[in-house]
C-alpha cells in the first residue's frame, strides 16, 4: 500500500511539471513577436512617397490662397482710403506726390490704421503675407483735368520682385473727372472697373493715361 501511494505521487508530480512546462512554452509562443518583412517595408515607404508627393502640392496651393486672401484683406484697407482721400479733396490736386499722400497725420495714413500705414518714401510699416512691405504710388495723366490721377498699391508677391511678367497683386484707385473707380490685378479673381483700362509694370517708370475718360495705368516696378 506504502509503495502504491508513493507510485501515485510521483505520477501526478510529473503531470504537474509537465503543465507548468506546457504553459510556459505557450507563454513565450504568444510573447514572440512577428518582424517586417523587407517587402513590407519597401511598400509602406512607396505609400509614404506617394502620399507626399500628391499631398504637398495641394498644401502649397492652399498656403497660397490663405496668402491671396490676407493681400486681398490689405488691399481693400487700402482702397478704402483712396478713395476717401480723392473723394474729400476731390481728386489729386492737393496729394499730387507720394510725399504729400504718405505724409504724416495727413493723406492716407489719415485713413489708416497704424500698423498699415506707409512712410514718404511709399513703404508700409506693415508687411503682406511675404513678410515684405507693400508700397505705394501716385501717379498723374501727363495732362487734363489737374485733379485727376491714381493711387496704386502693390504686393510684390512670392518671388519678391516686380517684373512685367512676376507674380504680384496691385490695386488702384483712380480719379476722373469727379468718377472714382478701384480695379485690381494679379487675384485669381479680379475686381474691374470702368474707368481703368491696363495696370501693368513698366521698368521705365510709371505713367498714367486717360482717353475718353478711361486709365491706362504703368506702374515702376
Amino acid at each position: 500500500m506504502k509503495n502504491l501511494f508513493k507510485t501515485a505521487r510521483n505520477s501526478i508530480g510529473r503531470w504537474n511539471k509537465t503543465d507548468k512546462n506546457d504553459k510556459i512554452s505557450s507563454e513565450k509562443t504568444s510573447h514572440k513577436k512577428k518582424a517586417f518583412t523587407l517587402i513590407e517595408i519597401l511598400i509602406v515607404v512607396a505609400v509614404i512617397g506617394i502620399l507626399f508627393i500628391t499631398l504637398v502640392p495641394r498644401i502649397d496651393f492652399a498656403g497660397d490662397k490663405a496668402r491671396e486672401t490676407g493681400v486681398k484683406t490689405d488691399f481693400r484697407a487700402f482702397s478704402l482710403a483712396a478713395e476717401q482721400l480723392l473723394r474729400e479733396n476731390a481728386g489729386l490736386a492737393k496729394h499730387d506726390t507720394l510725399a504729400k499722400a504718405c505724409a504724416e497725420n495727413a493723406g492716407l495714413n489719415l485713413y489708416l490704421d497704424p500698423a498699415l500705414q506707409f512712410s514718404t518714401t511709399g513703404t508700409s510699416n506693415g508687411l503682406d503675407p511675404w513678410n515684405q512691405n507693400y508700397t505705394v504710388q501716385v501717379m498723374k495723366p501727363s495732362s487734363g483735368n489737374v485733379n485727376n490721377g491714381g493711387i496704386i498699391f502693390v504686393s510684390n508677391g512670392k518671388d519678391s520682385s516686380l517684373t512685367t511678367d512676376a507674380d504680384n497683386y496691385t490695386i488702384a484707385t483712380v480719379f476722373i473727372d469727379g468718377k472714382i473707380e478701384t480695379q485690381t490685378s494679379g487675384f485669381s479673381s479680379n475686381i474691374e472697373a470702368d474707368s481703368i483700362d491696363t495696370i501693368e509694370a513698366s521698368s521705365t517708370g510709371a505713367t498714367m493715361t486717360v482717353s475718353s475718360g478711361v486709365a491706362s495705368i504703368r506702374y515702376k516696378n
